[in-house]
């Protein structure tokens, strides 16, 4: 499972920084340029900062069942 959600993340990551490049090279909707520059920016560091929160988590989970 856990496999499978990162192959879906990565496409579509990859599908937007293809859909950035195009807009950028092939239209001049501005707007709809800097949406995509937003969503490459903010998706991985919203999954950045998941993963660190996950890991501080399971670290303070494992500190409670040692004492």
């Amino acid at each position: 499972m856990k496999r499978f959600l990162a192959i879906v993340i990565l496409l579509i990551l990859v599908i937007s920084l293809i859909g950035t490049i195009y807009v950028a090279i092939f239209t001049s909707n501005i707007r709809l340029l800097f949406v995509f520059l937003f969503i490459d920016i903010v998706i991985p560091v919203v999954i950045y900062a998941y993963l660190i929160i996950t890991k501080h988590i399971r670290n303070l989970n494992k500190r409670d069942d040692d004492k």
